[in-house]
């Protein structure tokens, strides 16, 4: 048996693994391709919901002993690590860093020269694969070798993970700083002033913001009046531009209780033509994103609710999902005072 099968039993178990930790991330995959700019956004959900079974079907059906077939399936394993290598040197050009479902929820989802380094080195595999097709190699170890090509299989996998566990693990880095405490579930709107109660508050921070006429403004200036929801976000990142997509109907329906604005580490004038549509003029710039760190967050999306008190009122949060959930719980709280005769439109908040 050629040591070249190795290169097959490789690539079967990346493909497997990545699929079997996509099939229950189909949301993560979605958003890694809008972070990765990939075309025909609209196409996206059926890339992700056809992706892990693909890439499962691939790594499975290259066992069958039928050299013309292991050949056809060696040649769409390269083009898709192709594919996959060409997208990662393309988002390493990108401005700001980009996130990456490639396994699903295991690893680092932050695209790196590492990652280039990976797919560069399973393009590789791939080509050793078309070649061990080629010759008839993987289908000759199937049919003469069974137990020296399971042999080599349990030692390759043994090896994987003890590779795995040695660098610490699969599970994803959490982002270091980032918080995560929102208002408790039975928050209410103070009669008087709108704030959520039952929070742990924290001070305001006397962090700056810059308004789209270049004026500089701190945090305790901007609640001075009125509370303020802050959504940080990145353009490109996928799980930002879910929350991007909900920005118009959390401004029309929270705007006349309290401030609503999306912070960008762009200038707003640098803004592409849909996000500004989507935020218009409650854009702020947050150079570097100093004013995000301050409020004890280091990822995108955040949000975070500011009383008009000098303290927190809600969050911060960190993550598309948990982003939604803190305005939907505040969207909740204002339509329960509004029900209640409690709160009304231009009302502090």
């Amino acid at each position: 048996m050629s040591i070249l099968v190795a290169a097959p039993i490789l690539l079967s178990i990346i493909l497997l693994v990545s699929g079997i930790a996509k099939l229950g991330e189909r949301r993560g995959t979605q958003d890694a391709m809008t972070s990765l700019r990939l075309p025909a956004r609209r196409a996206h959900h059926l890339v992700a919901a056809v992706l892990p079974g693909a890439e499962i079907v691939l790594a499975l059906l290259l066992w069958v002993p039928l050299v013309p077939l292991q050949v056809v399936l060696a040649v769409l394993a390269t083009l898709l690590m192709a594919a996959y290598l060409v997208i990662i040197a393309r988002a390493l050009t990108f401005e700001e860093k980009v996130e990456c479902s490639c396994f699903g929820s295991l690893a680092s989802p932050t695209v790196s020269k590492a990652t280039l380094a990976r797919n560069m080195l399973l393009t590789f595999l791939a080509l050793v694969t078309i070649s061990a097709a080629a010759r008839g190699q993987i289908a000759d170890a199937l049919v003469r070798a069974p137990l020296s090509l399971l042999t080599l299989v349990v030692v390759l996998v043994v090896a994987m993970a003890l590779v795995v566990l040695v660098l610490g693990g699969v599970e994803r880095a959490t982002e270091p700083g980032a918080r995560t405490a929102t208002a408790t579930p039975d928050a209410e709107l103070d009669d008087e002033e709108g704030e959520l109660l039952d929070y742990e508050r924290v001070t305001t921070p006397a962090a700056v913001l810059q308004r789209p006429d270049g004026s500089l403004v701190t945090l305790r200036q901007l609640t001075s009046q009125r509370a303020a929801l802050l959504i940080f976000a990145t353009e490109g990142c996928g799980p930002c531009e879910r929350v991007l997509d909900r920005m118009p109907t959390w401004i029309e329906k929270l705007d006349p209780f309290m401030q609503v604005h999306a912070v960008f580490r762009t200038p707003q004038e640098r803004l592409t033509p849909r996000t500004q549509t989507r935020v218009a003029e409650h854009a702020l710039h947050d150079p570097q994103f100093t004013a995000r760190e301050q409020l004890g967050s280091r990822g995108a999306p955040a949000a975070v609710l500011l009383g008009a008190d000098g303290q927190l009122a809600g969050g911060p949060v960190t993550g598309g999902e948990q982003v939604i959930e803190l305005v939907e719980e505040i969207l909740e709280q204002v339509t329960a005072a509004q029900d209640a005769g409690e709160l009304h439109s231009g009302a502090p908040a």
